[in-house]
């Protein structure tokens, strides 16, 4: 049960301040403590479903976030969840509180751009001291914070970059860099953020959220070379080691470099991957066949959780897919050869999949979980032949806003339950669907995971022409939109499906030589502008060419 106090001034608003902690001796210690601070409505949670419940009816201006919370998930998924949900925004303040610095701990915890982080045991003095900064600091990038919740980046930049030219306390310098960065990233200008973070970065090396910056902003940049060159640096620093091996491996996934991806995530702890370092591993696997290994890296994860119920079902429902892949293949196997073997094989993947769905307990204040599941469901009722049962199950899940909402692996989920029961055209459409939200999502690894899964779409439907024309079409209306950064992400899909098609090469050269670069993930624009010279172009196009040879000096 929440626990409520209110301090109460005439002139200025309280500070709406959330503290979530498991142990109720550390919760009501901390809460002690910040009722010496004043102009604070303090209210106490002891786990991330209070909070979510508190969210629902008030926002919270500053979430004192524990790490670990008992028997559920921890600080930084229930974070993720509620920024999924629309219930933490970024305007919040957000301090976490942990007694682990473990690299993987930190390395999460960073990922969620934090204010501040306080290490157990902490004094009084350090949490009153940084709490007041903050304080402080807020009263300061309000403003920004606000334009930020409207998605006004532009409006938050002109804010941020005003007061750096007119700052008279150089002790916030640090504070506006690190929102400016944000701001930055959160309007995919990420040739600015990284020049930004590299600033810093020059002035003292050691400051982490710069480096993920720095790290981040170049991967969404497509300068795949100098983010591998970025993460090899930070191999051998403690607390940076783990999370830099899961960038490595992701990056080798986007490659193709599926053996290598393997090798860099070996050199993690298999209980301390995380849910989508798990989920990269167990593709890694897949790709080279190794479906024993996928099985019991993922059996042994959920092993391991079983007694966090919502990471449970996480991984319940990972195992659950890879059966349903595993029924897939044998249900491939029997369209050329009918066996026995094949049969029964088939019969207990899908009643392990089954079985996996329904461990993933049904719960009526989750409705994206019950969305997965029942899309997952009616998947193994197609691979059962019981077609009927899967239209009926697809029927009962259809909602546009729950799927979406639900995420990119259960659309695709979606795209093979409605291809599989004759809805050709709603697949596409959800297919689409699932594309644009994958454009507008920061999740690399669920990106790479989900881009491989589509492939297998586009390539079992003969999809290839039509999806590679379509992607084409969205790079120009971002293009025309000046949205570079997605539209070089749909140019490169239809340059990579198809290479041969003019069209699609000089899109992509163009769009790379109007952000001044030369190369874009695995594809130079020097290899893009030899292609072109070698075929016969029409006067305008070779005109555009000539104009881009002079423009990137090829």
């Amino acid at each position: 049960m929440a626990t409520q106090s209110f301090y109460v001034s005439q002139s200025v608003k309280p500070l709406r301040v959330a503290i979530v902690e498991d142990n109720a001796t550390a919760r009501s210690n901390l809460r002690s403590h910040l009722m010496s601070l004043e102009n604070l409505e303090i209210a106490s949670y002891s786990n991330g479903n209070e909070l979510r419940n508190g969210l629902r009816l008030n926002d919270m201006d500053l979430i004192l976030m524990d790490f670990h919370l008992g028997q559920t998930k921890n600080g930084v998924e229930w974070i993720s969840n509620l920024t999924d949900k629309g219930l933490f925004k970024p305007s919040s303040g957000l301090v976490f509180i942990t007694s682990d610095s473990m690299p993987q701990t930190i390395g999460q915890i960073l990922d969620l751009y934090p204010d501040f982080i306080l290490i157990k045991p902490y004094t009084i003095k350090s949490l009153r001291a940084n709490l007041k900064h903050y304080i402080t600091i807020r009263k300061e990038i309000l403003p920004a914070l606000q334009y930020m919740d409207q998605e006004n980046y532009k409006a938050g930049l002109t804010f941020i970059d005003d007061r750096l030219n007119n700052l008279s306390n150089k002790r916030f310098k640090n504070d506006y860099l690190k929102l400016k960065g944000r701001l930055l990233m959160a309007s995919k200008d990420y040739k600015q953020a990284s020049e930004l973070y590299a600033g810093i970065l020059e002035r003292s090396s050691n400051v982490l959220w710069a480096h993920w910056g720095l790290i981040k902003s170049e991967f969404f940049n497509g300068d795949w070379e100098k983010c591998q060159e970025l993460l090899c640096g930070l191999i051998s620093q403690r607390l940076t080691k783990d999370k830099a091996l899961e960038w490595l491996a992701s990056l080798s996934i986007g490659q193709k470099r599926y053996k290598e991806a393997e090798a860099f995530l070996d050199s993690i702890k298999v209980n301390e991957l995380s849910i989508q370092a798990t989920r990269l591993k167990a593709l890694a696997y897949n790709m080279q066949d190794k479906t024993k290994d996928t099985r019991e890296l993922l059996e042994k994860k959920l092993q391991n959780n079983m007694s966090v119920k919502d990471r449970m079902n996480d991984y319940a429902l990972e195992l659950a897919r890879f059966h349903i892949q595993m029924a897939d293949m044998f249900v491939q196997k029997l369209a050329v050869e009918n066996t026995k073997a094949d049969q029964d094989s088939k019969q207990e993947s899908l009643q392990a999949a089954r079985m996996l769905i329904g461990k993933a307990s049904r719960n009526n204040r989750d409705q994206q979980l019950d969305v997965k599941k029942d899309y997952m469901l009616a998947l193994a009722y197609l691979l059962d032949d019981e077609t009927a049962k899967a239209k009926e199950i697809a029927e009962k899940a259809d909602s546009s806003s729950l799927l979406e909402s639900a995420g990119p692996s259960t659309m695709i989920d979606a795209v093979k339950v409605f291809f599989g029961i004759g809805q050709n055209e709603k697949a596409k459409r959800v297919l689409e669907a699932c594309d644009e939200c994958l454009l507008k999502q920061d999740d690399h690894i669920d990106g790479f995971i989900c881009n491989e899964m589509i492939e297998e779409i586009e390539e079992t439907h003969n999809l290839e022409k039509e999806r590679a024309l379509h992607s084409n079409e969205l790079g120009l209306k971002f293009y025309k939109k000046k949205e570079y950064i997605p539209a070089l992400q749909c140019f490169h899909k239809s340059y990579n499906m198809f290479p041969g098609i003019p069209a699609f090469s000089l899109n992509l050269l163009q769009c790379l030589s109007d952000v001044d670069q030369t190369e874009y993930k695995t594809i130079k624009a020097q290899k893009l502008f030899n292609e072109l010279q070698s075929l016969t172009l029409s006067e305008k196009n070779q005109s555009r060419l000539n104009g881009i040879k002079q423009n990137l000096q090829l």
